[in-house]
């Protein structure tokens, strides 16, 4: 036995691994900073100063800034995937209708069969020429003989040609699906606007390749995506169990060589038609697993589908709430039942107002004081609304997204009346008010090239200027600490993961980035051009900027 235990010492001296010189952010608070640290086994085993650390071997991080590595906490990595073989149909590359019908013919698939998809991603309408949706009448100059389908860049909506919809079955007669819409012609007929989940879903099922092992080894492909920039956990928040489990496909991923943290968060659409057996402890465990269930009580600002009090600019428009009490509660219990978390989509303030109420009073049921109750996006929250959350029994968590206002300002602005525009996104009040917030990507769900590029969203927060330079409200600007700590330490408070993540100290896991500059000290307009030098993962080095 002394002999085991001796071997086991060596061989966690072996792994133990010294970094000095460093400027290093430790995110156990907005001004600690160390400079050395040491590892082994996977965790962080000290930190302090390089002058107290001794080491033969240890690695000289030259002055370069590290830190706890990126939690993307709301994120699509299924998504991402699934978009690898699309075609950009957003700016720089699109600006119009035409250049839009030019970029799909470039497909790989154009000019095949009938049963070959030609597929692109990231339209906005506000930002086409045309100022409108494009429809059947111009997609059909594609192709009238391939299903061609472009994703919205909100994830939430789509559009089509008409062969699509003949394979997806959609038609003059059929019904508008709970919640989404089939855009029309004035005669009735479907005009391949496909708004909201449900409606884009009958498409995206229709277009589906029902292959388990492609599935998995594109999720698994996605880690080197997050390698490069620095993110060492996500989450999946719009994953199924049908037509084939979302976590088994993930742990196959897992298996293959994805390295990042994620719990899955399962939607909640059709409860009634394909419910989700309960959970066993095997499932609501390990660095994949099923973490929660998603449910949407309203759409977007950038479609005006978002449900608000106040009418949107210059209109009667409210949006519409897309999430029934009933199915809310019947969420409510299933989740409560098996100890997993509810995350709904809600980005208008009357939609958070029904779901706060929903919950406020009822008993926080997740262990650890992890939020029983996550609010997705938050676009227009109220003070009254946050002391509500704070005040009322739940535990609730915010992931929000300041990249929607910087990459999408010019829907924002078109849409938002005046009080709305000052309100929304007010970073600041949620890092004062909110203990369980973060920023977020909702990758690739905006009209960015590299939306879950941490720096940007970084620079956004911090500048409060949109990609334009407009102002995007300066009086709810973070300071570069606060924003990095948004998606690091606070970020680590929202999702169920493995042991303790999110900082560089003593226990916790020792996942951390190494950057080309020291984004506390540089100029922040140009925040957003630092590069990720090194990314750590359980002690080990995944990747390394060449």
């Amino acid at each position: 036995m002394i002999e085991s235990m001796r071997k086991s010492a060596i061989m966690a001296i072996k792994k133990e691994q010294t970094f000095l010189n460093g400027k290093v952010f430790t995110g156990r608070s907005e001004e600690e900073f160390v400079s050395a640290f040491k590892i082994a086994n996977g965790r962080i085993t000290w930190t302090g100063d390089t002058r107290e650390a001794k080491s033969k071997n240890a690695i000289d991080l030259e002055g370069r800034t590290v830190l706890p590595g990126f939690i993307d906490v709301h994120t699509h990595p299924t998504y991402v995937a699934m978009i690898v073989n699309s075609v950009p149909c957003t700016m720089p590359v699109v600006n119009n209708i035409p250049e839009m019908i030019g970029a799909l013919k470039k497909h790989p698939n154009f000019g095949k069969g009938p049963k070959d998809w030609i597929e692109g991603f990231g339209y906005d309408e506000s930002k086409l020429t045309e100022h409108r949706t494009p429809t059947t009448e111009d997609l059909n100059k594609v192709s009238t003989t391939q299903p061609v389908y472009v994703l919205r860049s909100d994830c939430h909506s789509g559009i089509c040609n008409s062969r699509a919809l003949k394979i997806a079955g959609i038609t003059k007669d059929t019904p508008d699906p709970q919640g989404a819409r089939f855009g029309r012609y004035s005669n009735g007929d479907p005009n391949g606007v496909l708004q909201e989940h449900a409606a884009n879903e009958v498409v995206m099922r229709a277009k589906s390749v029902q292959n388990v092992k492609a599935k998995a080894s594109g999720i698994a492909s996605t880690g080197v995506h997050y390698d490069e920039r620095g993110i060492v956990a996500v989450t999946d928040m719009m994953v199924f169990t049908q037509p084939f489990d979302d976590l088994k496909i993930y742990r196959s991923a897992e298996k293959q060589g994805l390295r990042q943290q994620a719990p899955l968060y399962f939607t909640w659409a059709h409860p009634g038609k394909s419910p989700i057996p309960d959970l066993t402890d095997k499932q609501r465990k390990g660095r994949t697993k099923f973490a929660g269930i998603k449910l949407f009580a309203d759409g977007s600002i950038s479609g005006r589908t978002a449900w608000v009090n106040e009418a949107y600019r210059n209109s009667d428009e409210h949006g519409f709430p897309t999430l029934p009490k009933a199915e809310m509660e019947s969420a409510y219990q299933w989740a409560k039942r098996n100890k997993v978390q509810v995350s709904v989509h809600a980005m208008g303030d009357r939609a958070l107002q029904r779901v706060i109420d929903f919950f406020s009073e009822k008993e926080p049921w997740m262990s650890n004081n992890l939020p029983s109750v996550r609010l997705e996006h938050v676009t227009l929250l109220t003070d009254r609304q946050m002391r509500q959350m704070r005040e009322g029994k739940m535990i609730f968590g915010v992931a929000t997204q300041i990249i929607f206002f910087f990459a999408e300002h010019d829907s924002y602005a078109a849409n938002l009346n005046e009080n709305q525009y000052q309100n929304a996104y007010p970073l600041k009040s949620y890092y004062e008010n909110i203990d369980r917030v973060s920023l977020s990507s909702d990758a690739p769900a905006t009209t960015w090239a590299d939306p879950d590029n941490v720096f940007v969203s970084i620079k956004a927060a911090v500048t409060r200027k949109a990609y334009n330079g407009a102002d995007i409200v300066r009086k709810q600007a973070l300071t570069v600490p606060q924003a990095v700590l948004l998606y690091t330490a606070r970020a680590a408070t929202l999702a169920p993961y493995e042991g303790l993540l999110g900082q560089i100290a003593e226990g916790f896991e020792a996942s951390f980035i190494v950057l080309d500059r020291d984004i506390f000290t540089s100029d922040v307009d140009e925040i957003d051009k630092t590069a990720v030098k090194q990314t750590w993962i359980q002690g080990e080095k995944v990747y390394e900027r060449q």
